[in-house]
């Protein structure tokens, strides 16, 4: 049964994939197009980082570039290398990065993972996804304990006084001395440590992921109905995972074991995410067997509950949505869809 849900699984996520790119091939010799796009997709990547409203999407031109030329490894030495020449000359010039060279490595991971689970080689599309934020997770955290002078942490202390400054009340007061840069500082900390930080990579991960898979579809002028996350299952064991990491959570805020309090947290968040996407495949599931008219007032209705302060309830609905499907097939009919 595990066997042919994973099948199931890869089949709809490489569907949409392969409709895109054909197959992703180590081409032997690449044409002067290919050159182009390249360095036109790495010079535009790094303008998005660089900015500010399109930074979070600056995964999006290589995805395409891997995408339209197929070398993994040009793209990813063309992106890398351009952002070490721009990070030099700001640095020298600008004198706007500190901690340089740890900056470059991060991004540098960023940009292999990526480039990796867009590749769609080895393991199935849910794995790379944990395993490359996980790596992207590890190369934060390098570059974040690597002292304050680097990057991440002199725009972390900066958000920190901005915020401290938005919650400190007018008059001053003790309230006011209780929320400083560092008690925000240690608090965004204490959360990554604990997942916070694997979920922002991954969200950054999947969402260029599939930003890439719909321009390459636009561009190309090719069309796909396929919906990766209809055929998403979660490993079933991963049920005894989240178990064991909520109640090994729950244990070490008894009898205060920080190091083992940390692990469980971030084990216990990889399972909730995968959770979390198998209740968001029923959902599509469910709603692509609706009208039309259904569809849109459902994915409206749902998109506002996102916004607002109930999203917590949402995102905990999906969770155990996913759950429950372990025990109970509620895409009893998902091999005709």
């Amino acid at each position: 049964m595990l066997q042919e849900e994973e099948a199931l699984e890869e089949q709809g996520q490489s569907q949409a994939q392969s409709q895109a790119v054909g197959t992703i091939q180590n081409k032997a010799s690449l044409d002067s197009g290919s050159y182009a796009v390249i360095a036109v997709c790495a010079v535009l990547s790094m303008i998005f980082m660089k900015s500010g409203f399109l930074s979070f999407f600056f995964l999006v031109p290589l995805g395409y570039a891997l995408l339209a030329t197929g070398s993994i490894w040009l793209v990813f030495i063309a992106s890398t290398s351009l952002n070490i020449v721009i990070s030099l000359l700001l640095h020298i010039f600008v004198n706007r990065y500190y901690g340089l060279w740890m900056n470059i490595f991060y991004f540098s991971v960023v940009f292999l993972m990526f480039l990796w689970i867009l590749s769609g080689k080895s393991l199935r599309t849910s794995y790379r996804f944990v395993i490359a934020s996980l790596a992207g997770v590890g190369a934060f955290f390098v570059v974040f304990t690597s002292g304050r002078d680097n990057g991440f942490n002199v725009f972390l202390n900066e958000a920190a006084k901005i915020l401290s400054s938005m919650f400190a009340p007018a008059g001053g007061g003790s309230s006011a001395q209780a929320v400083t840069p560092e008690s925000i500082m240690e608090m965004i900390k204490s959360v990554s440590i604990r997942g916070g930080a694997f979920i922002s990579m991954m969200l950054i991960f999947y969402i260029n992921y599939q930003i890439t898979l719909a321009a390459y579809l636009l561009i190309k002028r090719r069309r796909t109905d396929h919906h990766n996350l209809i055929n998403f299952f979660a490993p079933y064991n991963a049920i005894w995972v989240l178990t064991g990491a909520l109640a090994t959570v729950i244990m070490t805020n008894v009898i205060k074991i920080s190091f083992i309090e940390i692990i469980a947290w971030n084990v216990l968040t990889i399972c909730a995410v995968l959770f979390l996407a198998q209740g968001a495949g029923i959902l599509l599931f469910l709603l692509l067997r609706r009208s039309m008219a259904f569809r849109l007032t459902a994915n409206i209705l749902i998109f506002i509950l996102i916004i607002s302060p109930f999203n917590t309830i949402v995102f905990a609905a999906l969770l155990i949505l996913g759950i429950v499907e372990i025990w109970v097939p509620l895409r009893v009919n998902r091999a005709e869809s």
